[in-house]
């Protein structure tokens, strides 16, 4: 009889581990994943890096170093990615808060922060997604499509400005400051 109690402990160990292990493979791991891509736009600002202080410039992530003080009147922000990774400049053209467009409903005349470059699918290993300029909602007709044309003017003036057709996925909600066109409308 002693001899069998050691190999019953023995497979019953065995067939317990076992069991355990095939039971958490077996079930579904629901683990909520967090776009880090997205998490960029939420944890950084977007700074001027190019043409500050126009309605054409050209905007890169950035963190943000300090907030105006009596002694600097500026921003101080260190640029995280585009053109000019790694610079700290004081600056007051940001964009403090955004958010992606994810169906959601836009109006001609909305000015929106898109991505310079234009890619049919989201790429969000490419340093071609640093670049972001300001636009004008134009026209929302191919909204089901997915596709927005926008309105690109150079100045006040620009009454036949450039238009292009953009994904909404490259498009994204300026929350903070709002942004108006620049445009004097008669």
């Amino acid at each position: 009889m002693k001899k069998w109690i050691f190999p019953c402990l023995v497979l019953l160990v065995i067939t317990c581990v076992a069991g355990c292990h095939s039971a958490k493979e077996d079930a579904p791991y629901e683990r909520a994943t967090v776009d880090t891509y997205e998490r960029n736009f939420t944890s950084n600002i977007f700074a001027a890096c190019q043409q500050e202080g126009s309605f054409y410039a050209t905007y890169s992530l950035a963190r943000l170093v300090s907030k105006p003080t009596e002694k600097h009147p500026c921003y101080k922000v260190t640029f995280v990615n585009g053109p000019c990774k790694g610079k700290t400049i004081y600056t007051n053209d940001i964009i403090e808060k955004t958010s992606p467009i994810d169906g959601g409903i836009l109006q001609k005349g909305e000015v929106v922060l898109r991505n310079y470059y234009n890619p049919r699918k989201l790429d969000k290993d490419t340093e071609k997604l640093d670049h972001w300029n300001k636009g004008i909602v134009y026209d929302t007709s191919r909204l089901d499509k997915g596709v927005v044309e926008l309105e690109f003017p150079v100045d006040k003036n620009d009454f036949m400005a450039t238009r292009e057709f953009i994904f909404v996925q490259n498009i994204r909600y300026i929350q903070k400051p709002q942004a108006k066109d620049p445009r004097i409308w008669l």
